[in-house]
């Protein structure tokens, strides 16, 4: 069963670029992560929150893999750089 990770973020406005500098350090330790098939970063329209996706083969490879993942970000100041905490739904695909 396939499985969607959704990561939303709200950045403060001066840390915004410094988010996304870690969302593509994420994305670069990415590479070879087993039963990962897709993963990035969108912004909404409004410009008050980013959006992190992953798309994974297995519930049991999204949680080594996110493990091997949340590595790459684990000296970033959520706390500091975001205005809400942000939050983190895992959806399994249905169709």
């Amino acid at each position: 069963m396939r499985i969607l990770a959704q990561a939303i973020h709200y950045p403060k406005p001066e840390h915004r670029d410094d988010l996304i500098a870690a969302m593509a350090r994420m994305r670069e330790a990415s590479a070879g992560v087993d039963g990962l098939e897709e993963i990035g970063g969108f912004e909404d329209t409004g410009g008050d929150r980013i959006i992190a996706i992953s798309v994974w083969s297995s519930p049991e490879a999204m949680r080594a893999g996110m493990a091997k993942l949340g590595a790459a970000i684990a000296d970033v100041p959520f706390a500091d750089w975001e205005h809400r905490e942000h939050s983190f739904e895992a959806f399994p695909q249905v169709a």
